[in-house]
């Protein structure tokens, strides 16, 4: 939950992100790091308010649609990190698929999984924006 300080600084690291995406990416870093920010803002709010974790189901569909919306980015910007962002969630999605259908119990590996998945996914939207912020110093820099 949101008391333990792991917790906490993961979403500080995802704030971050949002904010470097925000600053110095473009169109594509910017609606991408919105939609993880929303996607984790939703579950730490929930979470802080219920005083419960999520089960299974909800962040399956979270998941989902986090993996769908990073789909749909990765046609329309054709983006190499788009495209890694959406398989690691697509990842995350089968393991509580997996999870979902008793094939896997949620034990250590299986935080791992999630942990090391969804820090992929902001390590991927920081390479991203940071590659748009060097594409866009070197046209502004480059002769007409």
């Amino acid at each position: 939950m949101f008391k333990e300080l792991s917790s906490q600084l993961v979403l500080l690291f995802v704030l971050g992100a949002v904010a470097f995406a925000w600053w110095k990416g473009g169109r594509p870093e910017r609606i991408g790091a919105l939609f993880n920010a929303v996607v984790c803002l939703g579950v730490t709010i929930f979470q802080a308010l219920s005083h419960k974790a999520f089960g299974t189901v909800p962040i399956l569909v979270a998941d989902g649609i986090l993996a769908t919306g990073f789909l749909f980015l990765a046609f329309r910007y054709a983006s190499l990190w788009l495209a890694t962002a959406m398989l690691l969630q697509a990842a995350a999605f089968s393991v509580h698929g997996a999870v979902l259908m008793e094939l896997m119990r949620p034990n250590i590996y299986f935080y791992l999984l999630m942990n090391l998945t969804s820090a992929g996914v902001i390590i991927a939207i920081i390479a991203g924006t940071a590659a748009a912020w060097l594409r866009a110093r070197h046209h502004a820099h480059s002769p007409a």
